[in-house]
C-alpha cells in the first residue's frame, strides 16, 4: 500500500512538473506576444485579438474598444491579431493601413520584448543566484610549463581581453599564439576563500591526442569505481599518452602486466589488468584535438553587483550569436540535428530542468527567451522576420507584394515549420 501511495505521489509530482514546464514556456510566449500588442497600442493600430494558446476558445473576453482577449485549449503558442493582417484594409488603425516603420517597430517588438526581458531576469538570477562559469578542473601533465600556470579551480575570466561567458567563447577565443589568460583564483584568505584576479602569460595551443575508451567489455573495479567507457586513457606505466602512436608504443613496450590511469576530466583512477586482459577486453581510440592541454567544467560564482550589470548584456548576446552559430552549423552539417530540440524534447528538458530548482528555471527562460528572439527574427516564412522583408520591400518598391502570396507563404511556412519541429523530435527517437 505504502508503494502505491509513493508511486501515486511520484506521478502527481512528474505531471506538475510537466505543467510548470508549459507554464514556463506559455509565459515567454506572452511575453513576446505582449510586445507586438504594446507595441501597437502606443502606434495606433487596431487590435482585434490577443490569445493565448492555440485552438478553441476556453475563456473570452472583448473590452469596449472591440479587442478580445482569449485563452485557448492548447498551450502551444499564442498571438495578437491586428485588424487587416494578411489584406488590404481601408481602416486607416488596420495593419497595413500603417506606415511601414511603423509596422516594421511592431514586428520587431516581440523579439525586443523577449530580449529584454532576458536580461532583467538574468540580473535576477546573476546577482541571487551566481553566474555559470568555466573553471578549470585538470591541467595535464604533458602540456608546456607555460600552461602549467593554470591550476585547477581557476575561473577562467579573460582570453587576451575578452571576456569569457560560455565554453563557447572559450574554445573560439584560443589561437595559435602566445595567450593570455585572467583567472579568478580562489584563495584561503582568513578561513575563508577570496578570488584573486590573476594574469597568466604564455599559454599556448598545441596539437594532442586524446585516448578515449570507446568499449569497456568486463567489470574492471579498482576499489574506488569501474572502468568505464568514455574515461580517458592518460598513462600506460607512467607513459603519458598525448601523441598519435603513444598508446602502440606504450601497449607494445608493456610487460605482462600494466598499470594505466584514467581521467574522466575531473579526477584521476589508477587500474591494474594483464596485457592481455587489456587488449581482449578493451578498445580504445586516438582523437586528435587542438587545445591548451586542460579540462574545463562548470562552477556557479557570484560577481558583484556592478559586474553583474556590465555582463549580462554581453551574455545574451553570446546565446543570440551561439544560436545563429548553431543554425548555421545545421545548414552546412557542422551541427548534427542531435543537437537540436524540438517541441516534444524542449518539453522533456523543460520539465527535467523545472524540477531542478527556481533558480535554473529562471535561467531557462533567460536563454529560451534568447532563442525566441533570434529565431523569430530569421527570414523564415510564418515568423516576424519573413513578415519584415515583406514591408521593406514594400516601403523601397512603393507597394506591396499580393497580400494573397503573402498569406499563401506564409501559411506554407506555418505547416512546413511546424512538420520540422515535429521531425526534430522523430529523428531524435
Amino acid at each position: 500500500m505504502l508503494n502505491l501511495i509513493c508511486d501515486a505521489a511520484s506521478v502527481f509530482k512528474t505531471i506538475g512538473y510537466v505543467l510548470l514546464a508549459f507554464v514556463v514556456l506559455m509565459v515567454m510566449v506572452l511575453i513576446h506576444e505582449t510586445g507586438h500588442y504594446t507595441a501597437g497600442k502606443i502606434l495606433g493600430f487596431k487590435i482585434s485579438e490577443f490569445s493565448v494558446g492555440m485552438g478553441p476558445k476556453i475563456f473570452s473576453k472583448t473590452k469596449k474598444n472591440g479587442e478580445v482577449f482569449s485563452l485557448r485549449l492548447l498551450p502551444l503558442g499564442g498571438f495578437c491579431a491586428f485588424e487587416g493582417e494578411g489584406e488590404d484594409n481601408k481602416n486607416p488603425k488596420a495593419f497595413n493601413s500603417q506606415k511601414p516603420w511603423k509596422r516594421l517597430i511592431v514586428l520587431v517588438s516581440g523579439a525586443l520584448f523577449n530580449f529584454v526581458s532576458a536580461i532583467l531576469i538574468a540580473i535576477i538570477v546573476f546577482a541571487a543566484y551566481g553566474e555559470t562559469v568555466a573553471v578549470v578542473n585538470n591541467v595535464y601533465d604533458y602540456v608546456p610549463a607555460s600552461n602549467r600556470q593554470l591550476l585547477s579551480g581557476d575561473v577562467i575570466y579573460k582570453v587576451n581581453g575578452r571576456r569569457v561567458y560560455m565554453l563557447d567563447d572559450l574554445s573560439r577565443y584560443l589561437s595559435d599564439d602566445d595567450m593570455t589568460f585572467t583567472v579568478l583564483r580562489p584563495t584561503e584568505e582568513n578561513g575563508k576563500t577570496v578570488y584573486k584576479q590573476v594574469e597568466l602569460k604564455n599559454i599556448v595551443k598545441r596539437k594532442y591526442y586524446t585516448v578515449v575508451l570507446t568499449a569497456v567489455n568486463g567489470n574492471f573495479d579498482n576499489g574506488d569505481r569501474k572502468l568505464a567507457a568514455q574515461d580517458v586513457l592518460y598513462s600506460i606505466d607512467g607513459k603519458l599518452l598525448s601523441q598519435a602512436g603513444d598508446l602502440e608504443n606504450a601497449l607494445r613496450n608493456a610487460g605482462e602486466t600494466i598499470n594505466f590511469t584514467v581521467t574522466d576530466g575531473t579526477k584521476y583512477y589508477d587500474y591494474t589488468l594483464s596485457k592481455a586482459d587489456f587488449e581482449r577486453f578493451i578498445a580504445a581510440e586516438e582523437q586528435p584535438y587542438e587545445g591548451i592541454g586542460m579540462s574545463v567544467g562548470y562552477a556557479k560564482y557570484k560577481f558583484g553587483f556592478g559586474e553583474v550589470l556590465l555582463r549580462v548584456v554581453p551574455y545574451c548576446c553570446e546565446v543570440g550569436m551561439l544560436v545563429l552559430r548553431t543554425i548555421g552549423g545545421l545548414l552546412t552539417g557542422a551541427v548534427g540535428i542531435e543537437n537540436v530540440s524540438g517541441p516534444i524534447s524542449t518539453i522533456a528538458m523543460t520539465t527535467q530542468i523545472v524540477s531542478t530548482g527556481f533558480g535554473n528555471v529562471l535561467m531557462l527562460i533567460v536563454l529560451i527567451s534568447v532563442n525566441l528572439a533570434v529565431f523569430n527574427l530569421l527570414p523564415v516564412p510564418a515568423l516576424d522576420g519573413c513578415q519584415m522583408i515583406f514591408v521593406i520591400i514594400e516601403w523601397i518598391a512603393g507597394k506591396p507584394i499580393n497580400r494573397k502570396v503573402q498569406s499563401y507563404i506564409n501559411g506554407i511556412g506555418f505547416v512546413v515549420l511546424i512538420l520540422l519541429m515535429f521531425l526534430v523530435d522523430i529523428l531524435k527517437l
